[in-house]
């Protein structure tokens, strides 16, 4: 196995995502939604976790896509604004790929794994990484900007703690991170990170 197929070495990434498995569990994005080709697929699937996501949170996450040769014009590892992509180039499967990124990462706890496959999920529990079923993944995150956007309407004109402290648990909680699986300095990072987009909100940018 070349150096360049294998993953990097990461403490901080948070979510590793298998893409097709996602796309096939997923309701808006998946196969009920007619795009045509395996690339269209993929581009459906990675904006919507860029449309999903915060800007913060996509840049610590991997997804990883079952492939032969990567797509014409891009290498096997490349960023997309901010979400790194890696096709499983040199790898028997998506599976394996992703198994080498949960051995490689220095700080498993922190890691949630997206994916069906048991086998995948059996390596990130030897790892304590959290691991989740796609579909539940999907349904939680979805559920989750659903009461973010209801949290916002309400209380637009005075933001406070308590609903910083409401989204900073449901971020936890809806992306299968539990607070015991959660580091105080990834827990103080999303609350940050969310209230940076208040304040962006406020001002109007």
């Amino acid at each position: 196995m070349s150096s360049k197929n294998n993953p990097p070495q990461s403490t901080s990434s948070l979510f590793l995502i298998d893409g097709y498995n996602l796309w096939w569990a997923s309701e808006d994005i998946g196969p009920d939604n007619e795009t045509g080709t395996l690339e269209a697929a993929r581009q459906s699937l990675i904006q919507w976790l860029l449309d999903t996501l915060t800007a913060e949170l996509a840049k610590k996450t991997v997804v990883v896509f079952d492939a032969k040769k990567p797509p014409a014009n891009r290498t096997n590892l490349f960023n997309y604004q901010g979400l790194l992509v890696h096709f499983a180039v040199g790898y028997p499967d998506a599976d394996t790929l992703m198994e080498s990124y949960i051995d490689v990462h220095t700080a498993p706890r922190n890691l949630t794994v997206v994916s069906s496959d048991h086998r995948v999920q059996r390596a990130a529990k030897r790892r304590r990484a959290q691991a989740i079923d796609s579909n539940v993944w999907y349904q939680r995150i979805n559920h989750e900007m659903k009461a973010k956007r209801v949290a916002q309407k309400t209380d637009r004109s005075k933001p406070n703690q308590k609903l910083e402290e409401f989204e900073v648990n449901a971020w936890l909680q809806n992306f299968g991170l539990g607070q015991h699986g959660a580091s105080e300095a990834l827990q103080q990072e999303i609350e940050q990170e969310l209230k940076n987009s208040h304040k962006k909100k406020r001002s109007g940018r």
